[in-house]
Parts: C-alpha cells; structure tokens; sequence
C-alpha cells in the first residue's frame, strides 16, 4: 500500500500534464493501470479523468482491469464506470475482455453487477464464445471455469459453441504426450467438462507413429493427406523422428511461417530447414526429375520469402507416399 507521501507525489505528477495523460506500452490512462491506488482514482475522477478513455488498442479503464487478475472492478464502476461499455464494437465490453483473458474472479464480479451476457462486439461474438475462440492449452482450466460462470447464468449457447470446443480438444490432443505432467491431469479434466457442459463427444486421443511400421498415406486429396501424416508423424515440440515425419514438419512450419505469419521470425534456421527438406526428397526413392526440377526453384523462391507452400506441402506428401519403410532422423542443425 502507498503511503501518503507517494500519493500526493503521484499527485504532483498531474501539475505538469493532463489528468488523461498517457503512458506505457498501451499508451493507457492513469485509471487503466491496475495497481492505480484508488485515492489516486477518485482525484483523478474529481478532476474530471475519462473514465471511458481508450488506449492505443480501444480498451477503456474497465477493459484493462477486467483483462488482469490484479484488475480493481469494484473501483471503477464505483467512480460510474459503465458496466457494458463498447457493446457492438470491436473491443466488446468489458465482459468479453474479462472472458477472453480467461480470468474467472472478473467475469464473475461482472456478472453479479448485470453486465449483459449475451453482448456481442462488433463481429457478432459474445463473451462465451471469445472465451472458447482464444483458449488455449495452457489456460484450458479458467476457460472451463469462464465457461461454466456464463452458461450457467443463461449465456446462449449455438451449434458454433460445440465446433470451438472440438478445436480445443483437438489442440490438447496433439499436444498431450509432451504436456507438462504436472499439470495434464488437471487440464484434461478441464477439457472433458467442456466436453459435457456443451453436450461435445471427446476428440480421440492422437495415435502417433511408432517409428517402425510403414508409413500408409490414404487415398484422397493431397490436402487431406498432408492433414493425415501431420497428426501421425509430427510431435508436440521439437523435430520428428524420422525423415517421413521431418519431411512433413519442414513443410507445415515454412508455410506457418511465411503464410501465417508474413515471414517475420524467417531466419538461417529456417533456410537450414529448406536446405534439409531438399535434402530428404532428394533421399529413397527421390522425386521425379520434373519434381526435383520444380522443388529446387521453388526453394529459392521460398528462401526469399515468397513461393508456393503449399506446392511445397503436396510434394512433401508425394515423397512420403513413395517412401513408406520410415528412416530413422538424424539430429538436425536448426532448432526450430
């Protein structure tokens, strides 16, 4: 707690700028910042502080505080805060921050002040469904709790409520054998309360290949089969165990890169894979000489930030199917 002294310092600091000033990253009010003394708060609010003043991303006072666990609610709506400001805007209200942040004390405190549950932002999204779309597997047991809090309070629930849920046990599924075993237990049953609260059967647990069998792609579109080798072959950190299965990983991380991400993280690791990825196909049974042909144009397209992955993904999935007998990996150079 801040002694008189730091107050009436923090004070003096708004002698010298607006009572709205910005800083920090966010470039957020003083009201915005969590560990904002509410003594503080009610001088800045009598002198005539915005309480709905947005940062640099649209988050008011109310949004930040809702986004953290150290976020003083009650102080805010108490200096006239508007519990449902932003409804219909690209931000949502503070109920949708509190839920996407996964912070259960929030959305709970929100709740018991008649925040509206079924609000939508400006995309349509209410605050369950933006809790489920930005789960992930280190937050699954606060998104089940979030989840639970709104569903019971009569949040609606649609057809696209069991879709998101299915991806998330999806996404655990692949990661499950290398998870944290510390913690896998808790998070499963995190994940299988999901799956009763919205009436979702259980994603199957992943089989992984066993480094021995052949190697079977099924018949059907290149598509589904890069999918199909994905979920054999490639593990939840780190590079495959075979050459099949590191084939196929170069292949899915450079199109992430470069499609997903606009190649900002491309580095000499990533052109070591590219190298590497050359390397394989032309191993065992090697592409066709035209393949070859076009795979060496399309790396040094690829090697430049540009070029087609997904042609890279298709022949990454012809090489494996006429090179099933798996070939053990030898450590690689990169990390990634």
């Amino acid at each position: 707690m801040l002694v008189k002294s730091s107050i009436d310092e923090l004070k003096a600091v708004f002698d010298r700028c607006e009572v709205d000033a910005r800083g920090g990253y966010t470039e957020q009010v003083a009201l915005a910042f969590d560990l904002c003394p509410e003594e503080l708060a009610r001088w800045l609010r009598d002198k005539g502080a915005d309480l709905s003043a947005e940062d640099r991303y649209g988050d008011t006072p109310l949004h930040a505080h809702a986004g953290s666990y150290r976020g003083n609610l009650a102080m805010l709506l108490a200096l006239g805060a508007i519990v449902d400001h932003g409804s219909g805007t690209r931000k949502g209200t503070a109920l949708h921050r509190a839920a996407t942040a996964a912070h259960p004390d929030n959305v709970r405190f929100l709740l018991s002040h008649e925040a509206e549950i079924d609000s939508v932002d400006g995309q349509g999204k209410t605050p369950l469904y933006r809790a489920l779309q930005h789960a992930s597997n280190a937050s699954l047991e606060r998104v089940a709790e979030v989840a639970r809090l709104l569903v019971e309070a009569g949040a609606r629930v649609t057809p696209a409520f069991a879709e998101q849920v299915e991806r998330i046990g999806a996404d655990f599924e692949f990661y499950r054998d290398g998870f944290n075993p510390e913690s896998v237990d808790l998070t499963s049953a995190a994940l299988d309360s999901l799956y009763t609260l919205f009436d979702v059967p259980p994603v199957p647990r992943r089989t992984v290949h066993n480094g021995t069998s052949r190697i079977v792609v099924s018949k059907g579109s290149w598509q589904a089969g890069f999918e199909e080798l994905w979920n054999l072959l490639i593990p939840s950190a780190g590079a495959a165990r075979t050459v099949q299965g590191e084939v196929v990983r170069i292949a899915g991380k450079i199109r992430h890169e470069l499609e997903g991400n606009g190649g900002v993280n491309w580095d000499h690791q990533f052109r070591q894979m590219a190298d590497a990825w050359m390397e394989h196909v032309g191993s065992g049974e090697p592409l066709t000489a035209s393949e070859a042909a076009e795979a060496t144009k399309l790396m040094a397209e690829i090697k430049s930030r540009s070029g087609d992955t997904d042609r890279m993904c298709e022949l990454a999935v012809r090489w494996v199917s006429r090179n099933p007998d798996p070939v053990e990996l030898t450590p690689p150079r990169y990390e990634r």
